[in-house]
């Protein structure tokens, strides 16, 4: 019912979703032997949505999800729930019940051979640009792995990406001084404006995925039995910054992140069409000689203008 229902919003809002099918592939190779931990980038509430629904519809089993506390409101928290969600508080700090509560829940999860999908910046960006990792979930992950409560894992990064974000107006306020408004039913009822607007597509792609074993062993060849918690500590943290590097390699880049690039890093205040243009060409041209993955609207406007370019010429 809620894939349904998703298509339904999705096709109003939404130009598209192109999906990475070779990533897809390298999942479903991936499951057979080990336990899957999916990454993703995190820039809007639409992403744990999109994710389960291209999992649901390529008949691969939908991820538990680990959701901040602040979305199990009435009624969505109860629909998340059962759709994979399962919430946590922001903070584990003073209570150590919990955390091997949440702890032992993870493992289990691992050992039913579900797929876990975590947020490894622990909020949306505001920007577009990653955040830092968190390193709690992966912590637990890790020495869940390390101790051998259970076999393999895998961390799939995955970038979520989009032409403009639905909560593009929310985030400016907020970047400008505005107080974080907290997920509610009233802002739910809200959404009759998003469904009245376009949004242009959805960029799902998957990286290469990090096998545990063999990260460890490059650091730690000798094992991890009796290493100090610092050093398994800093390893954690190298494993962090593996997955978002390997999260930015495969995100495309849009128009509209090309034409923000330009503008915010312009010297002076404002500037004409024909700087815009030349300015957004330097960069297309940087990115497309690293071999940067480009929206295909992004593609069809190069070969667009040079097109245009060609005609004037002869």
């Amino acid at each position: 019912m809620l894939s349904s229902a998703l298509n339904a919003i999705f096709n109003q809002i939404y130009d598209g979703i192109d999906i990475d099918q070779d990533g897809l592939e390298r999942i479903r190779d991936v499951a057979r032997t080990k336990r899957v931990v999916l990454v993703p980038s995190h820039k809007s509430h639409i992403d744990y949505l999109v994710l389960s629904y291209v999992f649901y519809n390529y008949s691969l089993i939908p991820p538990h999800i680990a959701a901040g506390e602040n979305l199990s409101f009435w009624p969505m928290g109860a629909i998340f729930r059962r759709a994979g969600a399962f919430f946590l508080r922001r903070s584990f700090a003073g209570d150590p019940l919990y955390t091997k509560v949440f702890n032992a829940y993870l493992v289990k999860l691992l050992e039913e051979g579900f797929f876990i999908e975590f947020f490894i910046e622990g909020t949306r960006s505001r920007t577009g640009k990653l955040n830092p990792p968190k390193y709690g979930m992966l912590n637990m992950l890790v020495d869940a792995f390390a101790t051998g409560t259970v076999g393999d894992v895998a961390f799939v990064p995955v970038s979520v990406g989009y032409e403009n974000v639905i909560e593009g107006a929310t985030y400016q306020k907020e970047l400008e001084g505005g107080e974080k408004q907290a997920e509610s039913l009233g802002g739910l009822l809200k959404t009759s404006k998003v469904l009245q607007s376009k949004y242009g597509r959805v960029y799902v792609e998957f990286g290469e995925p990090i096998d545990a074993a063999t990260f460890l062993q490059t650091y730690h060849p000798d094992g991890t039995a009796g290493l100090p918690r610092d050093e398994m500590e800093r390893t954690v943290r190298r494993l962090a910054y593996a997955i978002i590097h390997r999260i930015n390699d495969v995100t495309t880049v849009t128009p509209s992140a090309v034409a923000a690039l330009v503008i915010l890093n312009y010297p002076a205040r404002g500037m004409d069409r024909a700087a815009l243009v030349r300015e957004v060409g330097f960069v297309v041209a940087f990115l497309r000689e690293r071999g940067v993955r480009l929206s295909g609207s992004l593609e069809m406007a190069i070969a667009s203008r040079f097109a245009s370019i060609r005609g004037h010429l002869t």
